[in-house]
């Protein structure tokens, strides 16, 4: 999930009159809502979005950064820092380019371009995750990946709550969260874990984890998304008149 570098996110939910939240002692219908999003997702080729990130690495919880994001699949990937501490940063990565490696300039003086192992050290600073995480596919996969295991594994007993539809970075959402029992090993990505989705598009609006205790781990969110806009080899080119690397 996650990404590069990271600055605090409100959870930027706009309070709605909804129902209250509902724990459902049968998971199924809410199971079915995130492979909902595994089926829209495999319907998208690109998307630009503004990408909210916040972490917390080495038991500090970092502030929120804001990144513009543009995304193609397979795997290219654009962010550009818009705003904090990491303002005028842009992160490019190609699969297969660069012999896969990162280019990445600070922003700041000294302003130096890097090409970087996506898990090399510096990549991976102020970071919980490499950049090959970032995107809705990453979410989408893990959060398919623990309904399929909680629906093979009744005996785990992990709870579905639907906290109904809200505003949530823009757009009209269903948030649905999923706890799982504290224990020593859990075969699960989180102990707790809170999605957002479009209501229409189904993609992710905001994915929240905490840990056993309560603390907030990393919450990842995307506004003004535009899917299918026809990204182009210039949009991953460190060449692009647009960018400075």
């Amino acid at each position: 999930m996650s990404i590069l570098a990271s600055t605090p996110v409100a959870a930027q939910e706009v309070a709605q009159p909804v129902a209250q939240p509902v724990a459902l002692a049968d998971g199924t219908a809410l199971r079915e809502q995130v492979y909902a999003m595994e089926r829209a997702y495999a319907a998208v080729q690109d998307y630009t979005a503004t990408f909210y990130k916040q972490e917390r690495v080495k038991g500090r919880l970092l502030p929120k950064e804001t990144i513009e994001l543009k995304f193609r699949k397979p795997f290219d990937v654009y962010l550009h820092w818009t705003a904090g501490d990491f303002e005028s940063r842009e992160v490019l990565f190609v699969r297969g380019w660069n012999d896969d490696k990162i280019r990445a300039h600070q922003g700041s003086f000294p302003d130096v371009t890097v090409n970087l192992r996506p898990d090399a050290s510096l990549a991976m600073r102020g970071n919980r995750h490499p950049i090959t995480n970032v995107g809705f596919g990453e979410v989408i996969r893990l959060m398919v990946r623990d309904a399929r295991l909680s629906a093979v594994r009744p005996q785990d007993g992990v709870q579905y709550i639907d906290h109904g539809e809200s505003i949530v970075h823009g757009a009209r959402s269903r948030c649905l969260e999923a706890i799982t029992p504290a224990r020593n090993y859990s075969p699960y990505y989180a102990e707790r874990a809170k999605l957002c989705f479009n209501t229409q598009t189904k993609m992710p609006t905001q994915i929240s984890i905490w840990d056993a205790e309560g603390e907030l781990l990393e919450q990842y969110g995307f506004e003004d998304v535009r899917l299918n806009v026809g990204l182009v080899d210039a949009d991953f080119d460190p060449e692009n008149p647009a960018y400075n690397f």
